[in-house]
């Protein structure tokens, strides 16, 4: 943020100072948008937009709503950023989606029209965004993240240059204009979060999430993690009364998006995650166990679903402090992509764990 320092202004009219010019020196003939701060009434014009861009089939379908999109604008969570050009044409925009009590956000939803995509400056426009947002809440959020198309070094390229790095690979997770792609998640840390709100305790990690680690490690200088690998025994009686007790759920919303919950009977234990059904995937996977009899049952109950819904790509974000849990998922056969340092606030200790990424597709 500090490369950028001075560009951003008080007023919410125009978000950056006219003046404003990229660091790096490039030749560029195309027209810098003026920025500004999305209204509910902007929310049909930018429902059209995706959907111009994506032929109706942008796999997000909250995006498409004009109802959510106003509910969005109007959430003190949410920052919508618009680029303009002329009096007042909206040509794209460019979304943050905050969680305070977390300490973290995820930046998404950057488009452009069709017929500005070559004529805007798209670089420009998603660097004044980024920066903005990093500076209205600093100190509010501490952790962004986001997920960049492999399709697309644009994204990759403008994520670089507002100092997000690329630290896990989610391969075949979405499916854009009838074509499957991969992702990149891309982070960007205030230097607080690794310097003192950092877990203190030593990562204990399976020998199959090393190669992740190092590379997390050279960036972020993380020290020496603990190398484990647990032998887990399970107990055959536990397993069969888990099997008999466990219960599943599916809540689906007006998008078709579904809800996916297995819970054991009697007990606070669950495992949750969500399909997309345009996607095929599920993601955003939570669980809670009290034995590793339930983690196993769990993870062979989802890969059966996982068969059944015929998806494309599941992940889940595993403690790095749990090296019992990693090696459950990765004899499921999921694999380790990405090592996360400081993934997840802990509210109670107020510090933030390591996670990894296993995935399977």
């Amino acid at each position: 943020m500090e490369i950028y320092d001075g560009v951003i202004n008080p007023d919410f009219q125009n978000l950056l100072n006219e003046d404003f010019q990229l660091i790096k020196n490039r030749p560029s003939q195309k027209i810098s948008p003026i920025l500004q701060l999305a209204e509910p009434k902007d929310a049909k014009e930018i429902t059209q937009i995706f959907k111009d861009v994506y032929h109706g089939e942008y796999p997000y379908k909250e995006m498409l709503d004009v109802q959510e999109v106003q509910n969005m604008i109007n959430d003190p969570n949410y920052e919508w950023i618009l680029f303009k050009v002329g009096i007042n044409k909206i040509i794209g925009c460019f979304v943050a989606d905050m969680d305070f009590k977390k300490k973290k956000g995820v930046m998404h939803g950057f488009i452009i029209r069709k017929n500005y995509q070559k004529i805007i400056d798209a670089l420009m426009a998603c660097i004044g965004s980024v920066t903005y947002i990093y500076k209205i809440y600093r100190n509010k959020i501490l952790f962004w993240s986001a997920e960049v198309r492999t399709n697309n070094t644009t994204a990759q390229y403008s994520g670089m240059l507002c100092g997000y790095k690329p630290i896990a690979f989610f391969p075949n997770k979405d499916i854009f204009f009838d074509h499957i792609e991969s992702e990149v998640m891309i982070i960007a840390y205030d230097d607080k979060v690794l310097r003192e709100y950092r877990c203190k305790e030593d990562p204990k990690i399976i020998r199959q999430v090393l190669n992740c680690y190092i590379y997390s490690n050279k960036r972020y200088h993380l020290g020496t993690p603990l190398i484990e690998n647990p032998n887990i025994k399970f107990n055959p009686k536990k397993l069969e009364e888990t099997k008999r007790k466990i219960d599943k759920r599916i809540k689906k919303d007006k998008f078709g998006y579904e809800t996916i919950t297995f819970s054991i009977n009697n007990s606070d234990s669950y495992f949750k995650f969500a399909y997309n059904p345009y996607s095929r995937n599920f993601e955003n996977t939570k669980y809670k166990i009290s034995n590793l009899e339930e983690l196993f049952v769990f993870t062979e109950e989802l890969k059966d679903l996982i068969q059944k819904y015929d998806v494309n790509y599941f992940e889940c974000f595993v403690s790095a402090y749990k090296p019992t849990h990693q090696k459950i998922f990765h004899n499921a056969g999921f694999k380790p992509r990405g090592y996360v340092p400081c993934w997840e606030y802990i509210k109670k200790q107020q510090f933030f764990e390591d996670h990894i990424v296993f995935n399977y597709y």
